[in-house]
C-alpha cells in the first residue's frame, strides 16, 4: 500500500513540476495583477478531509491547480436494505491539474482541466446485519485507495477581482483502484461452525452485491477460526468529480 501511496504522489508532482517549468520560459500573464488564489472545498469535510488548494496563472487563459485532502476524520451512518453500518471515515487526496479558460479573461470564466488525482480511505466501525435471527453485529474495517486520470468541466466567477467562487460542474474519471476489508463477527463468543462461516459469507454477499460496478466482482472469504470474513476487489472504477470551492485571489 505504501509503495502504490509514492508511486501516485511522485506521478503527480512529476506533472506538477513539468507543468511549471514548462511554461517557465513563457510569458506570465502581464495583464493580471492577481496570479495566485488560494481556496477551501467545504464538501470535503462530508468524505473526512480538509480539502485546500490553490491556483497560478502562468499564461493569460492557462492555470496550474493543485489540491491535497487532509485527513480529519467524520462519523457516518449508512442503511442498506435495512442492515445498518456506523462508521469512521478518513480520507486523505491530491489532485493536480492544468486549467484552460475558454473565455478571454485570466482565471475568469467556463474552462477545461485534465487532472489527476490519488485518494485514500479508511472505514472502520460495525456492521449490524438485521436479516437474521437474531441480528448479526459484526466489526468493520475497509481500506480503499484509487489513482485515476479525469476531465473538469467548470465555471469561475471572481467578486471584486478577489473573491473566487469555482464550480466543478462535471468530471468524468477513470481510476484503477485497490480495497481490502474484514468483517469480524463479535455478536457472542460461540465459535462458528462450517455452516456459521458459509453463512457469514453469503450475508456479505448479499449486503455488498448491490453496490454499483464493484458489488458483484468483489472476492469474498470467509474464515472460520477468526470468524472472519474478508473482501478484496482490484481493477477499475469510473467516477465523477463535482463541487464547488471558495478562496481569495491575490
Amino acid at each position: 500500500m505504501k509503495s502504490n501511496t509514492i508511486r501516485a504522489l511522485l506521478l503527480i508532482t512529476s506533472f506538477f513540476t513539468i507543468a511549471v517549468t514548462g511554461n517557465a520560459q513563457q510569458n506570465v500573464d502581464s495583464s493580471a495583477h492577481h496570479n495566485l488564489a488560494v481556496k477551501w472545498s467545504p464538501l470535503g469535510l462530508a468524505f473526512g478531509k480538509l480539502t485546500l488548494g490553490g491556483e497560478y496563472s502562468i499564461k493569460k487563459k492557462q492555470s496550474i491547480t493543485f489540491y491535497a485532502g487532509i485527513p480529519v476524520g467524520i462519523q457516518r451512518n449508512f442503511n442498506l436494505d435495512n442492515n445498518t453500518a456506523d462508521v469512521k471515515s478518513n480520507t486523505g487526496s491530491v489532485m493536480a491539474g492544468y486549467r484552460f479558460y475558454l473565455g478571454k479573461s485570466s482565471m475568469k470564466g467556463f474552462y477545461f482541466e485534465p487532472y489527476l488525482k490519488y485518494m485514500h480511505n479508511k472505514l472502520e466501525g460495525t456492521l449490524n446485519y438485521n436479516d437474521d435471527n437474531p441480528p448479526s453485529i459484526y466489526k468493520s474495517s475497509n481500506e480503499f485507495s484509487s489513482f485515476g486520470i479525469g476531465g473538469q468541466l467548470g465555471f469561475q466567477v471572481l467578486i471584486a477581482k478577489r473573491i473566487v467562487l469555482d464550480f466543478f460542474v462535471v468530471g468524468p474519471e477513470a481510476n484503477t483502484v485497490k480495497e481490502n476489508g474484514s468483517f469480524t463477527d463479535v455478536t457472542n463468543n460461540i465459535p462458528w461452525t462450517p455452516a456459521d462461516a458459509a453463512e457469514a459469507e453469503d450475508d456479505i454477499k448479499d449486503a455488498i452485491n448491490d453496490i454499483p460496478i464493484i458489488g458483484e466482482k468483489t472476492e469474498v472469504k470467509a474464515d472460520q477460526a477468526s470468524k472472519t470474513v474478508f473482501i478484496s476487489y482490484k481493477g477499475f472504477l469510473p467516477g465523477v468529480r463535482t463541487g464547488f470551492s471558495i478562496g481569495f485571489r491575490f
